[in-house]
């Protein structure tokens, strides 16, 4: 239809045969031409899928789950820990005095000392956990982040009245890991 309105368009008269020039006029015509983008064009385009990936980076945010990750790993070690203290103690009836009376659990020499040949100066030495004739081992786990020659990164303190609380004070994203537990 395109095709014949363009060739209509130059013939003037119907009878009379098309000039080699208005056939080349009616060839270009018909040609489809290339469509060039503007700059405004491109940029939208740009500008959209950036906001896209901005978008799905907040809400993939490795950092974040990262993190995340990290403090449930030091829940899960600060009742560990917590939840082995509680049975030595039970078992001996009574909290072991090696572990500080304090009533802020981060302060100096409230660490808890790696377990195995560590130098245990200044830091709550658990090894008390295991039995010598005993075929159960206790290993005290280490913060993830926490870089310590001797110490784990976590802390713990007793009230003085039947009180055990673990904590870790390395938390990231400002939460507060802290667990307590009450014997008597």
């Amino acid at each position: 239809m395109v095709s014949f309105l363009i060739m209509y368009k130059y013939m003037e008269n119907l009878s009379e045969p098309l000039s080699e020039q208005a056939k080349i006029q009616i060839q270009e015509e018909i040609k489809p031409k290339k469509e060039k983008y503007s700059i405004l064009e491109v940029l939208v385009v740009l500008s959209a899928i950036s906001i896209v990936v901005v978008l799905a980076f907040l809400a993939i945010n490795p950092g974040k789950q990262g993190a995340e990750a990290r403090n449930s790993q030091r829940r899960a070690d600060v009742s560990y820990i917590l939840s082995q203290v509680v049975a030595n103690s039970r078992s001996r009836e009574g909290i072991s005095n090696i572990i500080p009376i304090n009533d802020q659990c981060v302060s100096f020499g409230n660490e808890i000392c790696k377990i195995g040949p560590y130098d245990c100066r200044d830091y709550v030495d658990l090894s008390f956990l295991n039995a010598p004739n005993s075929e159960d081992v206790v290993q005290i786990p280490t913060d993830p982040l926490y870089i310590s020659a001797n110490g784990t990164g976590y802390y713990i303190v007793q009230d003085g009245a039947g009180g055990l609380t673990v904590c870790s004070p390395y938390a990231e994203r400002s939460e507060e890991i802290t667990f307590t537990k009450y014997l008597y």
